[in-house]
């Protein structure tokens, strides 16, 4: 064996426990089959800095797979400078660690020379570098062998063992930064280091070798005595914490560095309130610092998850040094069903209340969500799309109108094709009467103008409101309004196409003794374009029945019938098999207009499903609203009062019946901050996000939550 590797081996038995060096982690190999272009990274190192000429220079190359495992790796030295050769080798398929020897020829210059060590796998190729000194023929070569290249932390006494080749020296010292530690004598050349007396510090330890007069120095080694204790001195999720993702990490951060080996998966408990153990993987980062342990899987919200620090019985945490942590900390956090996108949304600040949201999801998967809102004087709408930290507002106030004093309200949003929000409202001009939807098309850095859609005035109590958006597949705006004056309640039917100058409009057709017709509800299927609405029968007993009409591609009510009975504030949406569901709000016979419930059907084809109530644990239930997604289970969301709060409650198609889905949802913990009017949507993994507004004690604001998914 040669004699620096059995020095090296001896220097392993004997190495000092308190001086640790840090191993590299593996992860461990699968079974999976190798692909042979499976990509990995390389490193390369050697105790030896300094060779003569004609010697040798022993490394190590350890290899790891960045995912699947690969095949078989060949090594090799890339443009080697003259005189230095390494024979091809192969790291087989699992294997992670090769033992090369790379010879340095008699007539190599003597030099500092940087060597690339090339690996092949595939077409994947990966180099990593090795430094080295050549020395003049005749001088002596000083190598350490322990401690090995890095850092060497000690809390006691430390190993420090190295070669002198090429001769006798007449006198080797080891130096302590400038000064001499000691000066050893014999073959092989060791000193045990007694630091119990040294300053906590760090330190440069070298060897000089002398003869003739001339010094030979290796390289430095960094030595850190440390006797003091490591701390925790943070963790993630913080300790109460309230809105904890169901994947998020788990993050512990040590005042140092810590012994690898003490960072276990399995030194840390992650549990639940009822005491279910968290199956988690660990991995710990370069600087030695931080444990991170992510859920394998995602927690079940809701839920109180439980963290301790319990490497076990015998078994600490310890720093590189040996010091063992001696206060471990235990905490909770909370992962909730939802979680906030950002704060309480409000355009102005002071007494301003935001109202009628309404949210859509962009084609790169953030929410937007446009509201009206008064600056005191006018009321505007206002658009804001979600970046994944913060909620940037679009562009200037939204308003048609110039005069101040004008309330634009209830806005409709649509994303186009571009990824751009259009937007419409209505406008009341300072006479009070609503005559005006607004439109605008978002250009990146302002709002485009789209034609004005008007009523002209007829000297009586004109409205034309309620404004329902939607876009069809051609990119042809849709727009349903409501148009009212004394005598007149119809839905009337606008198409805007792509680049149009103008605004298409028609009314669609209800029989003769259907009066009344208001709140539309738009949504489009391929070609098919469906609103629903409130309208009144007066074919029944008394002052007539207030049923949903449902209009596909503007035709007569589906079914020739209307759903429910005193019924109002209709939603509609069509399922991936092209059928509309509808849901509304309706009073039970016998209660009052302030007892209305959620109700919902879905047309099959050639009728209606017998309507039924979404939920009867609460009550005053107001504005439910629809949303699905292709693959996904459909959603529904409303207002309602439970336990004299009203919140949002929210249900999930499953089974064949509405479930809910985590708590009521409130965005204050106050009580008496009612939460209104819902806006919901799906984002492109089919789970909900959810705005709507809620009243503190000074004004309201808008909130949105995603599912904690």
């Amino acid at each position: 064996m040669p004699r620096l590797k059995l020095l090296m081996l001896l220097s392993c038995v004997g190495l000092a426990p308190a001086c640790i060096e840090i191993p590299p982690i593996e992860d461990p190999v699968g079974d999976s089959q190798p692909d042979p272009n499976a990509d990995f990274t390389l490193s390369v190192m050697s105790t030896q800095k300094q060779v003569l000429p004609g010697g040798t220079l022993d490394c190590e190359v350890h290899l790891a797979w960045a995912g699947v495992k690969g095949g078989d790796v060949t090594l090799s030295l890339l443009n080697p400078p003259a005189g230095i050769q390494l024979q091809p080798a192969t790291l087989s398929s699992g294997e992670t660690r090769a033992q090369l020897s790379i010879g340095v020829g008699t007539s190599t210059a003597a030099g500092t020379y940087s060597l690339t060590i090339q690996g092949r796998s595939g077409a994947v190729t990966k180099q990593a570098t090795l430094g080295v000194t050549i020395k003049e023929a005749g001088d002596l070569v000083v190598n350490w062998v322990v401690p090995t290249p890095g850092t060497a932390y000690t809390r006691g006494t430390l190993l420090l063992q190295f070669t002198v080749e090429g001769g006798s020296a007449e006198a080797v010292e080891i130096l302590k930064d400038a000064s001499v530690l000691a000066e050893p004598t014999g073959t092989p050349y060791a000193f045990t280091w007694d630091t119990t007396q040294e300053a906590e510090g760090t330190y440069q330890v070298s060897v000089r070798a002398t003869r003739g007069g001339v010094s030979f120095t290796s390289a430095a080694r960094t030595v850190i005595v440390d006797r003091t204790a490591p701390t925790v001195s943070s963790f993630l999720p913080a300790r109460n914490a309230t809105n904890v993702g169901v994947n998020e990490s788990i993050q512990v951060t040590f005042s140092e560095p810590m012994d690898p080996r003490s960072m276990r998966e399995n030194a840390v408990y992650v549990t639940t309130s009822g005491g279910a153990y968290i199956q988690k993987s660990a991995s710990v980062s370069a600087d030695g610092r931080t444990l991170t342990l992510k859920p394998l899987e995602p927690v079940v919200a809701p839920e109180t998850v439980d963290v301790t620090l319990d490497p076990g019985t015998g078994l600490v945490f310890e720093d590189l040094a040996g010091n063992i942590l001696l206060d471990t900390p235990t905490w909770s956090f909370s992962v909730p069903a939802w979680l906030p996108l950002g704060g309480a949304i409000s355009a102005n600040e002071g007494k301003t209340s935001a109202e009628d949201v309404v949210l859509k999801m962009d084609r790169n998967n953030q929410p937007v969500v446009a509201w009206s809102e008064s600056d005191g004087n006018t009321k505007s709408v206002y658009v804001a799309r979600w970046t994944g930290n913060v909620w940037n507002t679009l562009g200037a106030p939204l308003s048609g109108l110039l005069p101040i004093g004008t309330d634009a309200t209830h806005p409709t949003l649509v994303i186009d094709s571009s990824n751009r929000p259009v937007v419409s409202w209505q406008e009341a001009a300072g006479d009070g009467m609503t005559r005006d939807i607004f439109s605008r098309r978002w250009m990146g850095a302002s709002w485009e103008a789209l034609p004005t859609i008007s009523i002209p005035k007829s000297g009586g109590s004109d409205y034309l409101g309620w404004p329902a958006l939607a876009l069809d597949e051609t990119g042809t705006l849709r727009l349903y309004a409501n148009h009212q004056n004394e005598g007149l309640g119809e839905i009337r039917a606008y198409e805007l196409v792509a680049g149009g100058p103008s605004w298409s409009a028609s009314v669609l057709p209800v029989p003769s003794n259907y009066i009344r017709a208001e709140t539309p509800s738009a949504s489009i299927a391929n070609s098919d374009a469906y609103v629903a609405y409130s309208i009144l029968d007066l074919s029944g007993p008394g002052d007539g029945t207030r049923g949903i009409g449902v209009a596909r591609n503007g035709s007569l009510p589906l079914g020739n019938q209307l759903i429910g009975r005193l019924a109002f504030s209709p939603s509609i949406a069509v399922d991936s098999n092209g059928r509309p569901w509808v849901t509304w709000i309706e009073v039970p016979t016998g209660k009052p207009s302030s007892e209305g419930l959620a109700y919902w059907t879905r047309w099959e084809g050639n009728a209606w499903t017998s309507p039924a109530a979404v939920s009867g644990a609460a009550t005053g239930d107001l504005l439910p609203v629809l949303s699905m997604s292709i693959g996904s289970p459909h959603v529904l969301a409303w207002s309602g009062i439970i336990n004299s709060e009203r919140s949002i409650h929210v249900r999930r198609w499953t089974s064949n019946q509405w479930q809910s889905i985590g708590q009521p949802l409130n965005a204050l913990t106050e009580t008496a901050t009612p939460a209104f009017a819902p806006s919901i949507a799906m984002d492109s993994d089919g789970q909900p996000v959810v705005a709507w507004t809620e009243e503190s004690a000074l004004s309201a604001s808008v909130y949105v939550y995603r599912l904690n998914h």
